[in-house]
């Protein structure tokens, strides 16, 4: 696993505070607040307090606390007047919910929003936000069909793309030649599997036809039994050192692999998994899943911080460990520099209620930004433009099952490091 040298939150806290103070010093921090209209900033924060990706929305929240007092401490040891409060609202991992909740901001004066975190829900609530003048700050939405220049969505995550060029240079590592997709159908799960399909095949890999469901009416047994009967004519063909279930689910993904424990096919190929499974705290907990995601070596990708920045993010990291009782989500780290990154931008801008305007400024704070996550730049649509990623898989070094990282793929340069 990757390794840190700092000895305390406390110093890294002085570390992530350090790195934003250099932004904010840069830009006379003196003058700045004489811009800014409003004194006490609302920021929306969108997120996912409920339903299937309720574990993400856990860590994200006690992030943005984390942030946000850490902001507005040096805000006042600045003799700032500026105070940002969040305003959260749960979507509930829907996205009606997303773009009602959204809506719900607008009217309380909201303009500024970090989330959605999901990409189908950011789909839903982008429209409007783009009309009524809102900013999306997304944590985590990946989709690329929501990869559009010039529209008020931002994300601190690379688009799908990247993800799927770290899959295929793991199942090649892997050896794995057909692929069968049990995938979540929604904006997320249908662009996730086009981009891997698109690698894979032109990699001469066989990827059948994708086992879909609907994340609002779940039948694990159903879907278990399907990916069964698949593995029987699907070994019938090939050896089962070649073969994979790939399955893209958000923490539904547990229900999965329980389910599959009932069909002895299941357990004669690799398992892998997607991002947003990775660290999700219902897996560990269900012994059955979690046992059968181990014996099956199942591996999840997961969006990585800058290794060259372990000193700002680890101390985070153990902060919001010590507050969770279990690994947090790497969105919450993506989460603490959005707080941050979001009022550099506000408080740079000259006119921060212009959203035009401020668009323009988050772009250029972000292309010399260096968060806890590393560089945080976006590219020509607005998302992350520099991306690595861990491979998380299930351990059980004492009584309890825990999440721990397997392996790293970095994107600029295509390694792949398995530890």
């Amino acid at each position: 696993m990757i390794r840190t040298k700092c000895s305390s939150p406390q110093r890294g806290l002085f570390l992530a505070l350090f790195a934003f103070c250099l932004v904010l010093l840069a830009s006379a921090c003196g003058d700045k607040d004489a811009v800014v209209v409003a004194p006490n900033l609302k920021i929306g924060l969108l997120l996912p307090a409920t339903g299937t990706a309720a574990s993400t929305g856990e860590s994200a929240a006690v992030a943005a606390q984390l942030a946000l007092q850490s902001a507005n401490d040096y805000l006042a040891s600045t003799g700032s007047n500026l105070k940002a409060e969040l305003v959260i609202k749960d979507t509930e991992t829907n996205p009606d919910k997303a773009l009602e909740q959204l809506k719900a901001l607008y009217a309380e004066g909201v303009r500024l929003v970090i989330g959605p975190y999901a990409s189908a829900n950011a789909a839903a609530a982008l429209d409007f936000a783009n009309q009524q003048g809102m900013l999306l700050l997304s944590p985590g939405s990946q989709a690329g069909s929501i990869a559009i220049p010039d529209d008020n969505l931002f994300r601190l995550v690379p688009s799908d793309g990247s993800q799927a060029a770290a899959v295929e240079a793991l199942l090649d590592h892997d050896s794995i030649e057909v692929i069968i997709p049990i995938v979540r159908d929604d904006v997320w799960g249908d662009g996730m599997i086009a981009a891997v399909t698109q690698l894979l095949v032109q990699e001469g890999k066989t990827v059948i036809d994708p086992i879909l469901y609907d994340p609002t009416s779940l039948d694990a047994s159903s879907l278990a039994a399907t990916a069964a009967s698949e593995l029987t004519s699907t070994l019938a063909q090939y050896p089962a050192s070649q073969v994979a279930i790939y399955m893209l689910s958000y923490a539904e993904g547990t229900d999965i692999l329980e389910a599959a424990t009932q069909h002895s096919e299941c357990a004669q190929v690799r398992w892998y998994g997607s991002s947003a499974l990775a660290n999700s705290s219902s897996l560990p907990i269900n012994s059955l899943a979690a046992d059968f995601a181990k014996q099956q070596q199942m591996l999840c990708p997961g969006f990585a911080p800058d290794q060259a920045a372990t000193d700002l993010w680890k101390p985070i990291e153990q902060a919001l460990f010590a507050q969770l009782g279990r690994q947090p989500e790497v969105l919450a780290l993506t989460t603490y520099d959005a707080v941050w990154l979001l009022l550099s931008a506000y408080r740079e801008s000259p006119e921060p209620l212009d959203i035009e305007q401020l668009k323009d400024k988050l772009v250029q704070v972000a292309s010399q930004y260096y968060g806890i996550t590393g560089r945080l730049a976006f590219d020509s649509a607005g998302d992350r433009k520099f991306a690595a990623f861990e491979f998380w898989g299930i351990a059980e070094p004492g009584a309890n099952y825990v999440w721990k990282a397997f392996g790293h793929y970095t994107n600029a340069t295509g390694q792949l490091i398995i530890y």
